[in-house]
């Protein structure tokens, strides 16, 4: 399940932390996309009790591991998203 939200939706944090627990990442799995172009900005997605987010490239390709964070660290993690444009 896909849930699109964008960056400066007030429920981004949200939609974050009601990421389900997983053990596993792939292209059927919850995550949180962020749209900003055709192709996005990034994928998030909670693998045990980390916050994993891939950012996807300004024109597409493979989305890669840009950084992680603990749970707690959820307003880190919107804050850095949101200055890395």
């Amino acid at each position: 399940m896909r849930t699109e939200i964008e960056l400066y939706d007030n429920n981004l944090k949200e939609a974050i932390l009601a990421l389900p627990w997983s053990s596993t990442i792939s292209d059927n799995g919850t995550m949180v996309f962020i749209p900003e172009s055709d192709y996005g900005f990034a994928e998030i997605y909670r693998m045990y009790d980390d916050i994993l987010v891939f950012l996807i490239p300004q024109y597409g390709g493979t989305p890669s591991l840009a950084f992680h964070v603990g749970r707690h660290a959820v307003d880190y993690l919107i804050n850095k998203l949101r200055t890395c444009q």
